[in-house]
């Protein structure tokens, strides 16, 4: 868990993971949550903030298919991660200089 978080924060992401997790039955499959969030992070910052929410979707959506096609699941997601995370210097940028 996120180091910046206070315990008492922590303990509330963790039991908004879970609760979440169950109410969309999704198994317990030890996602990297200080990655996620890290990025997360990075895009808000390197883009605009409303990027965060389609970026995490748009990262599930692949690794869903993924999976569904027999990836690894984590494997998919780590290289997802690592590409995303590429991504967000260059959207700063102006499309003349991409």
């Amino acid at each position: 868990m996120p180091k910046d978080l206070s315990p008492a924060e922590n303990e509330i992401l963790e039991r908004w993971i879970e609760t979440v997790r169950g109410a969309l039955d999704v198994p317990d499959t030890g996602f990297p949550v200080d990655a996620l969030l890290g990025l997360s992070g990075r895009v808000a910052h390197g883009t605009v903030r409303p990027a965060v929410p389609a970026t995490t979707y748009l990262l599930g959506y692949h690794v869903g298919r993924a999976v569904a096609a027999g990836e690894d699941e984590h494997r998919v997601l780590e290289r997802a991660l690592q590409t995303v995370d590429g991504l967000v210097p260059a959207a700063r940028r102006t499309p003349e200089e991409n």
